[in-house]
């Protein structure tokens, strides 16, 4: 008996053992239920104070969009979806995406050809309008002196100018003929004499690679005869004018000498009639020069248009007793001969049976 009390006595003191752990576990958890209730009453106040309201505008905003998102999410989901092309269809993209490219290339070339063509357009509107202008005030100037004009007394006739011929005498045979061509008001000096030298000098240096055929002469010299075409080729290559005065040897096809041409610019003189007038212009040192040459004669060759330029560069000439000439002559270009013998290229024209050739007219001083 006393046996099983105490057996009893142990199992209850278990139990009660046991119900006091599990009580101090529950209390436990309720503690912490509360203390995470705290916790997450205030986190939660939180985010609710820190919410911004929102209006039905807004909100309908935000609906619409997350509806556009949902499309497009939709969209790339069955673009994920949808099989991938072949390789036919990938050749294809290609052809198109190359003829895009180039398309673009083009488009993009034309619209800077546009841009240019946009850019010359506005630069044409300024220019003309600034001839515009121009025009226009030349056409009020023209106005005006046709105004002054119509009150200006009609100007006396000027008498013609006389030119008397004095007594000539012939040139020397020695001596060397430099030129001054008058036309209008403007003189041009033209210096044969040192530009043949020139270009004697010039073709001497090069004659051996312009020879054609040696002929030999018994009992004299002989007989160099050069190659026409090398020979203008030759001269051809270099720079041969003197201020305004063009140079140039052409071919001569029917004979056996060659020429030089100087030809002079027909506006642009060496001295005007104004720069006659100063005893220190170039015209006055022209003719000191010429006349420091050796045996130097002055023959004036005179257009119609410039006898009172050629009077007044006369009065300077003799006032120096530089040996003078004169002639009427239009021709703006000198020639003369060069003294080597080269090739016919084709045979002259027959000359008619007793008809001569018309003497040339002897050039004198006065």
């Amino acid at each position: 008996m006393g046996s099983r009390r105490k057996q009893r006595d142990e199992d209850g003191g278990s139990l009660d053992s046991l119900m006091d752990a599990l009580t101090n576990v529950v209390a436990v958890l309720i503690l912490i239920l509360i203390l995470l209730q705290a916790d997450v009453r205030e986190a939660v106040e939180k985010i609710v104070e820190g919410m911004k309201p929102v209006s039905v505008e807004q909100l309908q905003q935000a609906r619409d969009e997350r509806s556009v998102l949902d499309a497009r999410l939709a969209s790339k989901t069955r673009l994920a979806n949808e099989p991938a092309p072949d390789e036919a269809a990938l050749d294809r993209l290609r052809a198109d995406l190359s003829l895009l490219e180039k398309t673009a290339e083009r488009n993009k070339a034309l619209l800077m050809e546009l841009a240019k063509l946009r850019q010359l357009e506005d630069r044409t509107r300024k220019e003309a309008a600034a001839e515009k202008a121009k025009t226009d005030a030349l056409l009020a100037e023209i106005a005006k002196l046709e105004a002054q004009l119509g009150q200006t007394p009609l100007p006396v006739e000027k008498r013609p100018t006389v030119v008397r011929l004095p007594n000539s005498r012939e040139i020397p045979a020695n001596a060397k003929i430099y030129y001054c061509y008058i036309r209008g008001d403007q003189a041009h000096l033209v210096d044969p004499v040192s530009m043949k030298k020139k270009l004697t000098d010039a073709f001497d240096r090069e004659s051996r690679n312009l020879l054609k055929q040696r002929i030999k002469v018994k009992g004299g010299k002989d007989r160099a005869i050069y190659d026409q075409n090398k020979v203008v080729a030759f001269f051809a290559t270099k720079n041969w004018n003197v201020r305004s005065q063009k140079v140039t040897v052409p071919l001569n096809k029917t004979g056996t000498r060659l020429v030089f041409r100087m030809e002079i610019d027909p506006v642009k003189g060496d001295a005007s009639l104004a720069d006659m007038q100063r005893p220190d212009g170039r015209f006055h040192r022209m003719v000191k020069l010429v006349k420091s040459y050796p045996d130097a004669v002055l023959m004036f060759r005179v257009r119609p248009d410039g006898y009172e330029t050629y009077l007044k560069a006369r009065e300077i000439a003799d006032g120096m007793r530089m040996p003078c000439g004169w002639e009427i002559d239009g021709n703006p270009a000198l020639l003369d001969t060069l003294d080597f013998e080269v090739n016919r290229l084709q045979n002259p024209a027959p000359v008619a049976p007793g008809k001569k050739q018309p003497p040339r007219p002897k050039r004198v001083l006065d």
